[in-house]
């Protein structure tokens, strides 16, 4: 859309930067379907960088990345999974939360709810509970309740959710998940 002679300067320029915004925002989605599809691990790396890089500016931006992931080829995942832990580390932590909750709970504009262990939000989960752990904090009380909340709604198939936070939980939240954790196989103990 062209921008009126005839605004204030002001409202001129917020509508300038806007265009440009939803341009930018426009592209990334491109470059992020491109990186997602790409079959080859060299192609992912080239595009990702660019989409991680506007996800430092806009953490809301990662919603796209968690809800393509499932869908994505295997080069594109391997480098999802490479790069990611190196951003989640340097977002606001409530940001990351707050995405993640969505995806974890399948909000609009995310992924259908997950119905079982899923690579990247178990990923961001280990991420997040390591940041905390090194710092000598917690994870957000927000991310806790989702997360326990989600091992609820998932029965046995929710387990692997809540071993990233078990530092964090009280005495009646690790009771709770207790029959999630009894019934994880052995691979749904660790990160891969």
């Amino acid at each position: 859309p062209h921008i009126s002679p005839y605004l204030p300067q002001g409202v001129a320029q917020a509508a300038a930067v806007d265009q440009i915004a939803a341009r930018a925002h426009s592209h990334a989605a491109e470059e992020l379907e491109a990186a997602l599809a790409a079959e080859e691990e060299e192609e992912a790396a080239r595009r990702l960088p660019l989409y991680l890089a506007l996800c430092n500016r806009s953490p809301s931006m990662l919603a796209a990345l968690l809800a393509g992931f499932d869908g994505a080829s295997a080069a594109a995942q391997a480098t999802v999974q490479e790069l990611l832990p190196g951003l989640l580390l340097h977002l606001p932590m409530e940001a990351v939360t707050e995405v993640l909750l969505a995806q974890l709970r399948g909000e609009p504009d995310a992924s259908p709810p997950l119905a079982a262990a899923s690579p990247l939000p178990l990923l961001a989960l280990h991420v997040l509970a390591d940041r905390a752990t090194a710092v000598g904090g917690t994870v957000p009380a927000a991310l806790t309740a989702g997360v326990l909340g989600l091992v609820s709604r998932l029965g046995p198939h929710g387990g692997a959710y809540a071993v990233p936070l078990l530092p964090f939980l009280d005495e009646s939240q690790s009771v709770a998940v207790l029959p999630a954790l009894l019934r994880l196989h052995k691979g749904g103990l660790t990160q891969d």
